[in-house]
């Protein structure tokens, strides 16, 4: 087959990884609301899960086909894109963003570290089985830190489009659920499958791919649940979940890959850009938080803007 044809199956897969992730989040809070569990749980705990369901897929899958550096890749790059265009996205649709203050100045600098973390595992050149075990435990301690929070989120949830609340409606979502989970494992293999192909077709490296494109697609659920969540004003939901999955992201994913398979570090160009980018990402949105606690839409659009920067310079590494 043509390089076309793997283009065109890498896109597909896509799609359905994003709709079967949409399946999850659908479910989920359906279910929380039928077994009558917290809010707060199910904005930042069930959410931020959920909607890094897919970059644990492509995790996995990687993993399995001896591609795990490729997750790794796509971990970055979907952090870097959440804390940029998809924070931006929902605060140019929303037009603006309220941050409660505790947010900012304590889960920022937790969230920060954790994100990091992986990469200061890998300075010896891998992470390796017992830096996933550690990362898993790092993990733990963010929900750990968020149960302490628990009264800053009670009021996210209740006014979301969830009209299953009969019991009738549980098989309805378990239904959902699993089907959810089954298009997830089938197109998150397609699309490892068919992203591999194009790396080596384009001889572009599989960590610069997974940084790339890997995240663009994966990030898709953050996208379309931030925005939702920011209409309907919940401005804590929009932003947890946005830094939430970073933190998901960060420790569990690259935690449950590194022990099914390390991970191989080489500090080049490419993981040294995204890191510095991720960085500078983070120090910019905890400064238009604490100037105003509001992130405006102007603010919004420099967030993008950013994004776009760090794809020029990807560009340029590579084709200049």
């Amino acid at each position: 087959m043509g390089l076309e044809i793997y283009i065109l199956i890498f896109i597909v897969g896509f799609f359905v990884l994003a709709r079967s992730s949409d399946f999850l989040v659908r479910s989920l809070t359906g279910l929380a609301k039928l077994f009558r569990l917290s809010e707060y749980l199910v904005a930042f705990i069930f959410m931020s899960m959920a909607t890094s369901v897919p970059e644990l897929f492509v995790g996995l899958s990687s993993a399995v086909n001896n591609v795990s550096v490729l997750s790794l890749g796509t971990v970055l790059g979907s952090n870097l894109v959440n804390i940029t265009v998809v924070l931006g996205l929902i605060v140019i649709f929303g037009n603006g963003l309220k941050v409660e203050s505790k947010i900012s100045r304590r889960n920022f600098w937790v969230i920060t570290v954790l994100s990091f973390f992986p990469l200061f595992l890998g300075t010896d050149g891998v992470i390796s089985r017992g830096d996933g075990l550690i990362l898993l435990l790092l993990f733990l301690f963010y929900i750990t830190q968020l149960i302490r929070e628990r009264e800053y989120f009670s009021k996210t949830v209740n006014n979301l489009p969830v009209s299953e609340t009969k019991p009738k409606a549980a098989l309805k979502n378990l239904s959902r659920f699993f089907w959810g989970v089954g298009l997830l494992i089938l197109s998150s293999f397609v699309v490892v499958w068919s992203g591999e192909i194009i790396a080596e077709s384009t001889a572009i490296s599989l960590l610069s791919f997974g940084i790339i494109f890997m995240a663009l697609g994966t990030s898709l659920p953050e996208i379309v649940f931030g925005i939702r969540a920011r209409m309907l004003k919940h401005d804590s939901m929009a932003v947890g979940n946005s830094l939430g999955s970073n933190a998901f992201n960060a420790t569990l994913i690259v935690g449950l890959v590194s022990i099914i398979k390390p991970i191989p570090i080489d500090f080049s160009v490419n993981l040294i850009i995204v890191s510095v980018f991720l960085l500078l990402a983070f120090l910019m949105f905890n400064f238009f938080v604490f100037s105003k606690k509001i992130i405006t839409r102007k603010e919004g659009a420099v967030l993008i803007l950013f994004y776009l920067l760090f794809l020029a310079f990807e560009y340029f590494n590579y084709f200049v």
